[in-house]
């Protein structure tokens, strides 16, 4: 995470960059963005809509929309007291050099308040202990960018999109309907809430791209599967299971299997 108070003035998503005595930009104006996310936070938290995550695409972002809220306290007392127990007990394996990175050390105060992010440039360590808090309900608003995605099973009540646009290197480009749709499936928890929320607060979204994304069907996955010489051979060492069994079971035969009716009824 950097040192995130110290970097509060260079972040160009920071809420206090750029500002003067009187929190004034040096235009005279607040940052509307940060303000919109600010007012929406404490409107679900104000309608018991939380847990939610905010996802933003860049980590820089991140961090400095969880600063803007560094001064609410969402968790209670007793809350705070397990978030210290957890965050310690998972770093205390840690050299004394590691414990005082400056990532590991600016993280804790924003924990303690029932706040969170998570980006592909967070420890291991740190991400693992951040996942365990989350799933207890001791983090309360998660700013994390779409590497949260990755193999993980982490449901909010509420999902906020701070753009619905983002760059992949060469130029902007919105949303495909797949990456949406992957990203709003956090909204809802099982067995918990009846229906989940998805908030976006682009005022630049148009209402025929909005519709492509939500109405869009999802991205076909694909098995990537190849059998070789050598994973025969590896499944042939496993005493118990043939080759035969493990293979007349994998994901690349089930979508052969389900490909035979489509091109006997011809739509392939």
């Amino acid at each position: 995470m950097g040192k995130l108070q110290d970097n509060m003035g260079k972040d160009p998503a920071d809420s206090k960059g750029g500002k003067g005595r009187k929190g004034k930009t040096k235009k005279g104006r607040e940052k509307k963005g940060s303000l919109d996310i600010l007012k929406i936070i404490q409107m679900i938290m104000l309608k018991n809509y939380n847990s939610v995550i905010v996802f933003a695409f860049s980590k820089h972002e991140c961090k400095g929309l969880a600063l803007t809220l560094s001064k609410f306290e969402f968790n209670s007392t007793d809350e705070q007291e397990l978030v210290m127990n957890i965050f310690n007990n998972t770093i205390e394996n840690l050299s004394p050099d590691d414990q005082s990175l400056s990532q590991i050390s600016n993280l804790l105060p924003l924990l303690y308040c029932g706040i969170s992010i998570h980006h592909g440039g967070l420890l291991p360590i740190l991400k693992e202990v951040i996942e365990i808090l989350f799933q207890e309900g001791l983090i309360k608003v998660f700013f994390a960018t779409e590497t949260f995605l990755i193999s993980l099973n982490m449901p909010a009540k509420t999902i906020v999109f701070t753009i619905t646009w983002k760059f992949n290197g060469q130029e902007f480009h919105n949303l495909s309907s797949g990456k949406y749709i992957q990203m709003f499936g956090h909204a809802g928890q099982h067995s918990l809430d009846d229906h989940g929320m998805v908030i976006m607060c682009d005022e630049k979204l148009e209402l025929a791209v909005a519709k492509m994304m939500v109405k869009g069907e999802a991205h076909r996955l694909d098995s990537a599967f190849h059998l070789g010489y050598n994973m025969v051979l590896n499944l042939i060492k496993v005493e118990g299971i043939s080759p035969e069994f493990m293979l007349e079971r994998c994901f690349f035969q089930f979508q052969s299997s389900a490909g035979i009716s489509l091109l006997e009824d011809g739509k392939y």
